[in-house]
């Protein structure tokens, strides 16, 4: 028996993940994934007996793009906007993963109480990158929201994700470079110990614009730069390290095998 297809609503689509025959709807009038998505999945290493929740989890990409490539004990994602929330539980049982995933909406800023205290081993977040004082901010509120920080700023995150976390678990994010001095002293106000950055950058030669950061609660100091990420070779097409995350490529396995 084939996989359930949920009913598409106006404007929706279903699109190819690229890998392991994950697919996702979506509606770009509402949100639609981008290759940070594939970066922080592929940036950590949870263990199958692991609960990961995603904060802000958007239309959902997350959430498949980690239980579709590993084996996982749940993924959690919440997210504030309902109809982003409903059309990622239809993602989830388009590819027959209902049974990891749950979706549910909460305001990160207001964890209820049945959000328990330090019970996820994973927490990730790939947050609003600008400040409502950053650029022209769309009248769409879905695709504003997932880029300004009007439901959330990066305090309330950091706040949320070391609520979350257990005292042994990792926090992974990934934010824009030029805010990474902001990101590292207020993840270390919540007590959560940046432990090893990767530099994304664009091309050869050009600088950083992203950044991936994996933190730890309470840890003592000590901070690993890791060897970047180049997504473009200079004749424009993806480098080999990003054609191997695009198909689901641990990045640590990547360069541990490579060198």
């Amino acid at each position: 028996m084939g996989l359930q297809i949920p009913e598409l609503k106006t404007g929706e689509s279903i699109d190819r993940l690229g890998y392991h025959g994950l697919r996702i709807i979506q509606n770009p009038a509402k949100f639609k994934f981008t290759m940070d998505a594939f970066l922080l999945a592929g940036f950590i290493e949870p263990k199958p007996t692991h609960k990961i929740i995603d904060l802000g989890s958007g239309g959902g990409v997350l959430p498949l793009l980690i239980a579709g490539q590993r084996e996982i004990a749940a993924v959690l994602g919440i997210e504030i906007q309902p109809e982003l929330v409903e059309m990622s539980r239809r993602s989830a049982t388009l590819n027959g993963l209902a049974d990891i995933i749950t979706f549910e909406m909460v305001d990160l800023r207001n964890l209820s109480s049945s959000f328990m205290a330090n019970s996820f081993d994973y927490v990730i977040t790939n947050p609003p990158f600008f400040e409502l004082n950053r650029g022209v901010i769309s009248e769409n509120s879905g695709l504003a929201s997932a880029k300004f920080e009007i439901n959330c700023t990066l305090e309330d995150v950091a706040k949320s994700a070391a609520r979350c976390v257990k005292a042994d678990g990792k926090v992974a994010i990934i934010y824009p470079t030029e805010r990474l001095d902001e990101l590292m002293v207020t993840f270390q106000k919540y007590h959560l110990t940046p432990k090893r950055i990767c530099f994304i950058h664009s091309k050869n030669n050009a600088k950083s614009n992203l950044v991936l950061m994996e933190a730890k609660p309470g840890a003592k100091k000590g901070l690993s730069v890791l060897p970047p990420i180049t997504i473009y070779a200079t004749d424009g097409t993806y480098t080999r390290i990003m054609e191997r995350i695009f198909h689901g490529e641990n990045y640590f396995e990547i360069l541990y095998n490579t060198l």
